[in-house]
């Protein structure tokens, strides 16, 4: 059952409400009733001018998908932002990709446990420069294995060209590894040409070192990029037909794309700004998008744009132990493994801030959010879903560099009203 609240449901008039109520709506009254911290959240963050427009899908215990909205799809105001707009997700990307590798462990063809090299021989000779090393000219090979299980938790040694001042980062840049659509490129971002696709990036990451040996460390990374070509090569498919094929089509994600396909979508792709420095700047304006070219380079880490209810029914899939309403996507026991901690043994994330499944966050155990497996994006979006409380919800905004704390607000406007409900 899904139930649409937004703004204007709650200003229907009284002939709106008598076609609602025919229709099996619900009332403005019964609107407030459920998730009213939350849409509040959201018109205040809206009228304060710190982004556009805000879009919200949560499930709610009883299982009802509820969809909420304020504001619209850029400072124009001409559109309203809802559940069917679209929006760049970046890295809420990887927890599709981690799922799109369960479904090849369920179908035998992966393990946790599987070398990397035995479907990458291009790292047959990786090296790795840590602190330790003696001689950055001459790092010396890896003496661990680098498995599926280190690309799904970040400790298989990768790092982004961003992060800290570190000679493999610099690597990256001079390499042109950059998994992602829709950033200002700059000389200082980019040195040499953009790898163009997934062998492209193998081979480009092959002589650059680890940046510590596999299975030791957490470390942010370009990991479920390289995932992406694990999946391609060990199912025979490309990497963006079998996620399609896979998770999309049965889950009825039908606007979750790598590439915008016309104009139509176009006209509900929400603007991006970046707030940075006090000012507000257009990213990535929706005129000349990068997500209307061509694709080579299917980056499993953050290449997708989606949309609230699309993203819901990927959360909700995983929370319903494998099921989209009547399709059977995974085995229960496949889903259940995806939220589940895989981190390698001894390994503690940001000071053991987290835990990590497959390609997305998972709470400890003595924590408020014990349990919960999900992840953000870039520009603001937030994803997750909870086991224990039988919900999931996901936050839709771009915006970088923004001050305010918009999706905190939300996301803790949305547990103040299931936990009051």
């Amino acid at each position: 059952m899904t139930i649409h609240l937004n703004r204007r449901h709650l200003m229907l008039s009284g002939a709106g409400l008598a076609l609602a109520g025919c229709a099996g709506g619900i009332t403005p009254a019964e609107a407030a009733r459920l998730l009213p911290s939350t849409q509040a959240a959201m018109d205040r963050h809206v009228a304060a001018g710190h982004v556009p427009g805000i879009s919200v899908g949560v499930r709610l215990p009883e299982g009802q998908n509820v969809f909420l909205e304020a504001g619209s799809l850029d400072f124009d105001g001409a559109t309203p932002a809802d559940e069917d707009t679209l929006w760049r997700i970046y890295s809420m990307t990887k927890p599709i990709t981690g799922a799109a590798a369960a479904l090849l462990i369920e179908d035998g063809l992966l393990t946790l446990d599987t070398p990397v090299t035995w479907l990458i021989p291009e790292f047959a000779n990786l090296t790795v420069l840590t602190n330790r090393t003696l001689s950055p000219e001459f790092p010396p090979p890896v003496t661990r294995t680098m498995t599926v299980r280190h690309l799904l938790t970040h400790t298989a040694g990768f790092t982004y060209h961003f992060i800290g001042d570190h000679p493999v980062a610099t690597a990256y840049s001079r390499a042109g590894i950059f998994p992602f659509t829709g950033y200002n490129l700059s000389p200082r971002d980019i040195d040499g040409p953009k790898v163009r696709d997934l062998d492209d990036l193998a081979r480009a990451l092959a002589p650059i070192p680890l940046t510590y040996e596999p299975g030791t460390e957490y470390r942010y990374s370009i990991s479920l990029d390289v995932l992406g070509l694990v999946i391609q090569r060990a199912s025979g498919r490309s990497f963006p037909d079998f996620v399609q094929r896979r998770l999309f089509d049965p889950i009825g994600m039908d606007d979750t794309v790598w590439r915008l396909r016309g104009a139509a979508d176009r006209r509900r792709f929400a603007a991006l700004y970046n707030y940075a420095d006090g000012g507000r700047e257009v990213v990535d304006p929706v005129a000349t998008t990068a997500y209307a070219e061509p694709v080579t380079l299917f980056a499993g880490g953050a290449g997708l744009v989606s949309s609230t209810r699309d993203y819901l029914a990927f959360l909700t899939t995983i929370l319903d132990d494998g099921r989209a309403g009547r399709v059977r996507v995974m085995a229960p026991e496949t889903a259940r493994m995806i939220r589940t901690d895989i981190l390698p043994e001894g390994v503690n994330p940001e000071n053991g801030a987290f835990r990590v499944g497959f390609g997305g966050g998972v709470g400890l155990p003595d924590s408020d959010t014990a349990g919960e497996f999900g992840w953000g994006g870039a520009a603001g979006t937030q994803g997750w879903l909870d086991p224990m409380r039988r919900t999931a919800g996901t936050i839709m905004l771009q915006q970088f560099g923004q001050s305010a704390p918009v999706a905190g607000d939300i996301r803790a406007a949305i547990a103040t009203d299931i936990a009051a409900a």
